[in-house]
């Protein structure tokens, strides 16, 4: 890429970085355990709610993860309506379909109960009913709301999104075949309900590519160039906790203390990269869910070491010091650290079953395409080691192809 480009995009980023340090982003309010749920009725009428929309898809109504919230309403006579039909990419029309069952049951409130999936589109639910004469496609980008959300609580029933913490949601606009973020602190959660119970009946195969998704949602952080102090925390801690419990959580579905330190990591992870942004992983990722479904933990499983080896020497410090948390071996040099590092992320993927099937989804064709999407995404806003033009990622989604 053109140094002098570069310059500018860096500029940019430093300036929105400064920026970010004087933006009020509130972390959720917290409640932990199976127990928590109970307090959902008293807590909506301390708060003079009247009327909530439950969000939800339709595998979490029919295992029956949502059956203890609606009985502890159904017992305090607490109304609620229910909106189950969200997809694995939520679409503008799906969050549409949403917004009237809001509006026609006259809720005044949400909870979303499921993956990321639901979270983002209960979100955005949100940001149409606070903000009606704004479309979803106008939400766009950076601090596009201008009214806040309604009371929102999220209750995550993987561990993965971090989504029940961040000021993010990710939206696909089936018309333009497009998959983008709308970014605005008025989307995070009111309150985050951690359930380490929920996690239980979560397939394996879910546990292990949510799992590596909230793994690169703390990589990204740490790798960027928007850190603090904090985000740096939150970022390490969510890999140890990642890098000690996926493997376990994803193989003993009835072991709550890995899946219940899994949801922990998930939701530092998202508090991590709330601040300090993703990268292009998630640039990637994106555009393969718009066009081709792909759900976003098992993309993001499979491009994260690729995108890391592309990055080259701008990660060996950073790469080298997550390595040190998870106790690499002895090596003489940062490089040899970051690639051991980026070598352990392969053999999760490997030892969990998590392989590339991108050969048999990814059309040649397709690829100018999503590598402009990727580009448009990622630059000039992601703060990432190395900005990748857009032929680099053009080779990258070749790489993913042939990886």
């Amino acid at each position: 890429m053109n140094p002098i480009k570069v310059i500018f995009i860096r500029i940019y980023q430093k300036i929105i970085y400064f920026f970010t340090l004087f933006l009020k982003i509130r972390e959720p309010e917290v409640l932990v355990g199976p127990e928590a749920v109970s307090q959902i009725p008293e807590l909506l009428t301390s708060k003079k709610k009247k009327k909530v929309l439950i969000v939800t898809d339709q595998t979490i109504s029919n295992i029956g993860l949502i059956d203890p919230l609606i009985t502890v309403l159904v017992m305090k006579h607490f109304p609620f309506a229910l909106f189950n039909e969200v997809e694995i990419n939520p679409r503008i029309t799906t969050i549409e379909k949403g917004l009237e069952v809001y509006l026609e049951e006259r809720c005044d409130c949400i909870i979303a109960i499921g993956g990321g999936s639901v979270m983002d589109c209960a979100k955005v639910i949100g940001a149409r009913s606070a903000n009606p004469k704004q479309n979803v496609r106008s939400m766009q980008g950076l601090l596009k709301l201008k009214h806040r959300l309604p009371l929102f609580i999220a209750i995550p029933t993987t561990a993965g999104t971090g989504s029940e913490a961040t000021l993010a949601a990710v939206v696909t606009d089936e018309e333009h075949q497009e998959k983008y973020s709308i970014n605005d602190p008025k989307l995070v959660p009111n309150i985050a309900l951690l359930d380490y119970t929920l996690l239980t009946k979560l397939p394996n195969n879910l546990v292990a590519s949510t799992g590596m998704d909230a793994l690169t949602h703390a990589v990204e952080a740490y790798i960027g160039k928007a850190n603090t102090v904090k985000t740096k925390k939150y970022a390490r801690s969510a890999v140890k906790l990642i890098f000690e419990n996926i493997k376990q959580a994803a193989v003993t579905g009835d072991n709550l203390t890995h899946r219940s330190n899994m949801q922990i990591a998930a939701y530092q992870a998202g508090v991590a990269f709330t601040r300090a942004y993703v990268g292009s992983v998630h640039a990637l990722a994106h555009g393969l869910g718009a066009i081709y479904n792909v759900p976003h933990g098992y993309a993001n499983a499979i491009i994260l070491p690729i995108v890391l080896k592309k990055y080259g020497k701008s990660v060996y410090k950073s790469l080298a010091q997550l390595a040190d948390i998870v106790h690499c071996p002895a090596f003489n040099s940062k490089k040899e650290k970051a690639e051991w590092f980026i070598s352990e992320i392969e053999k999760l993927n490997s030892d969990m079953g998590i392989n590339n099937r991108f050969k048999d989804i990814i059309k040649e064709v397709d690829i100018p395409k999503l590598a402009s999407h990727a580009y448009k995404e990622a630059v000039p806003l992601y703060p990432t080691p190395k900005i990748l033009s857009k032929k680099e990622l053009e080779e990258l989604y070749q790489e993913i192809r042939n990886y």
